[in-house]
């Protein structure tokens, strides 16, 4: 290569600049810093005489060097368009910009801010930063576009807290104010700091009420509702963050560790949780505005007999405390449309039978009316029955019943039956023929319904089941019946079938079916592969359940699986456990990187095999900015401290 000659008696001035710094760096760059054209700096350079540097010194350090400044944006020379790309090279003052877009503007809006400020410089109306470009430029000066400033992305937010649908709640619930950057939504610093600390947290060591739903065998919500309305001691509603478990825009309950226990142990042995018995608010307003739409008027007899002596309620607490012990029944009449009932004329023509036919049914007492308005009507209940019953007229000997037949039927007293057929509020008659003659008869469905009407003491009720008091008091409570001034008559017809029913398998019974012994029905009830249900009027009546006889088959066909220790972990645990997502964990044990076992409920994972597993990934993972997790965070600087170098004697 053919060198020029310098003019002699170079000592300082651009060209010794030349020599000294522009080893290899770009001629029009050099020019633009002194001044020259870019013919004269080749010139300068194609002598040999420049010194060799390490590496070559790019435009800022070179104008630093030369002005003693760095330089401005106006300064830096236009942008040179690459022609084997066909684009314009990229400059310092466009990847400023770009860095300080980054996290204000999504990659877009970038673009077209770049593009706009590349053609003004350049005057090229075609020159263009597209979307890909500025991603790529993103990522070389060690930006991510998912960066932004000013606040955190939901997600961010989400990691944070342990739970991005909280997050969404707050947002919808315009509790946190968002800006958009590009794709992206941020919540400012400042908005998500005060967020924070409008939310509390539970007391230490209290326990989180919905966990214990499944223990208490409750399937719906009802136990956020019980809290609520106070009925669960010792519950305090919290709005947590960073907890594991489902959250709701409403708050969480938490009660004490102590009641939790108590909670599951009064359940286990069969007794009253604190909720049992109390009326719900939610349902009272609900039947209470229901009531006063459909009031009856103050005709209504049987509206009279439900209320008493003290009339309707004219208050709602008055109301609240008065209709949850009514029969049900009464409360249907209440809420029901108000119907004085069919007319005999239209009882007569729903069943194909004359009006005589009816009235003469009426008088016989073998069909209830109700007089509104000095006319008679039926109820259509009354009605339908009547027919069901082939719409007997009452001149049957099967409608009439003796005295003492009514009595040892419907529990009454002949004092009490002689009162009523006084009152006319039995129809009666005398026999006049054979052995009938001159006994008193009354009605057999009039005794019926006057004593559904009336309903039982409790010494009636026992005696007519055949049990004591306090045996029938404990009946009572599991056929649902809402204490009232007698207990009716259906109540206590359930309570004998209650009583008579055979609701599972004894023990030995349930062997014997199953062709095995009993001692191996005993164990599966210590491993607990099933539950003995236990008859609350007797407790030494044990049996067991048709789905418990299910589950007793199935463990004949199905071989004993060993039971895993707190050790072996579920899928999402493992994930938890190890920092990665359960895809990754389901990766590594598809790829057999990883042991696990089948329990009954799901494929379970070892904690240590994990965790060795995990710290293989740690050291070799792409994703810089991923948080390992805080045990191996922990073994990381534990690690660094032990393996410090000491100083050499």
């Amino acid at each position: 290569m053919l060198r020029e000659t310098l003019p002699s008696g170079i000592a300082q001035g651009w060209m010794q600049f030349v020599l000294e710094n522009g080893w290899r760096a770009l001629a029009y760059e050099m020019a633009a810093i002194l001044g020259q054209p870019v013919e004269e700096i080749e010139r300068v350079r194609r002598t040999g005489a420049c010194r060799r540097l390490s590496k070559r010194k790019r435009f800022a350090e070179l104008f630093a060097l030369w002005h003693g400044r760095p330089p401005t944006d106006e300064e830096w020379p236009t942008p040179r368009k690459l022609s084997s790309q066909g684009t314009y090279e990229w400059q310092g003052p466009e990847l400023a910009l770009l860095a300080n877009l980054v996290g204000q503007l999504g990659c877009v809006a970038i673009a077209q801010t770049l593009t706009n400020r590349l053609r003004t410089i350049t005057g090229d109306p075609n020159a263009e930063r597209n979307r890909h470009a500025v991603q790529l430029w993103i990522n070389r000066i060690g930006m991510q576009s998912k960066d932004v400033l000013g606040g955190l992305t939901t997600a961010a937010a989400g990691r944070e807290i342990g739970s991005l649908a909280v997050v969404q709640q707050a947002i919808v619930n315009k509790q946190l104010k968002l800006r958009r950057v590009g794709r992206l939504l941020v919540i400012p610093y400042a908005e998500w700091e005060a967020w924070k600390v409008k939310r509390s947290f539970p007391p230490e060591g209290y326990v989180r009420l919905s966990s214990l739903r499944e223990a208490l065998a409750i399937r719906s919500d009802k136990l956020s509702e019980f809290a609520r309305m106070g009925l669960v001691p010792t519950a305090v509603r919290c709005i947590p963050y960073g907890v594991k478990g489902p959250s709701t825009q409403f708050g969480t309950w938490y009660i004490a560790p102590d009641m939790a226990t108590q909670l599951l142990e009064d359940r286990r042995a069969g007794r009253a949780m604190p909720w049992h018995g109390k009326p719900l608010i939610d349902n009272l307003l609900t039947t209470f505005k229901l009531w006063q739409q459909r009031k009856h008027p103050t005709t209504c007899a049987t509206c009279q007999d439900i209320w008493g002596e003290q009339g309707a309620p004219e208050t709602f607490d008055d109301y609240a405390e008065r209709y949850p012990p009514l029969a049900h029944g009464a409360k249907r009449h209440l809420t029901r449309v108000w119907n004085p009932g069919l007319t005999l004329e239209e009882v007569a023509s729903m069943t194909g039978r004359s009006i005589d036919y009816v009235v003469q049914a009426v008088a016989n007492g073998a069909l209830d009316v109700s007089t509104v308005g000095n006319i008679q009507h039926v109820t259509r209940t009354n009605a339908t029955r009547w027919s069901a019953r082939g719409c007997p007229s009452g001149e049957n000997a099967k409608s009439w019943i003796s005295l003492e037949t009514a009595s040892k039927k419907y529990l009454f007293t002949l004092s009490e039956l002689r009162k009523y057929i006084e009152s006319e509020q039995l129809t009666s008659k005398v026999g006049t023929a054979g052995a009938a003659r001159g006994v008193v008869y009354v009605s057999k469905n009039q005794c019926g319904l006057l004593r559904e009407k009336i309903g039982f003491t409790e010494a009636q009720a026992a005696r007519k089941v055949g049990v004591t008091i306090p045996e029938l008091r404990v009946l009572l409570e599991g056929v649902n019946w809402r204490k009232a001034e007698g207990i009716p008559l259906v109540t206590v017809q359930a309570v004998i079938k209650r009583r008579e029913s055979s609701e599972g398998y004894e023990l030995d019974v349930a062997a014997n079916l199953l062709g095995t012994t009993l001692q191996w029905i005993e164990a599966r009830i210590a491993d607990g592969t099933i539950k003995v249900s236990k008859a609350p009027w007797d407790e030494t009546r044990l049996y067991i359940t048709d789905p418990m006889m299910e589950r007793l088959r199935k463990a004949l066909h199905t071989p004993m699986r060993e039971r895993l220790s707190d050790d072996w972990l579920r899928l999402s645990d493992a994930a938890h456990e190890a920092g990665v997502t359960t895809a990754t964990i389901l990766k590594w044990a598809n790829n057999a990187e990883l042991d696990r076992r089948k329990a009954s409920n799901g494929w379970r994972y070892q904690r240590q095999a994990v965790r060795a597993r995990a710290r293989l990934y740690w050291l070799t993972v792409r994703f810089h900015r991923a948080t390992p997790p805080d045990w191996l965070q922990a073994e990381s600087t534990q690690h660094s401290v032990s393996v410090r170098p000491t100083k050499p004697n």
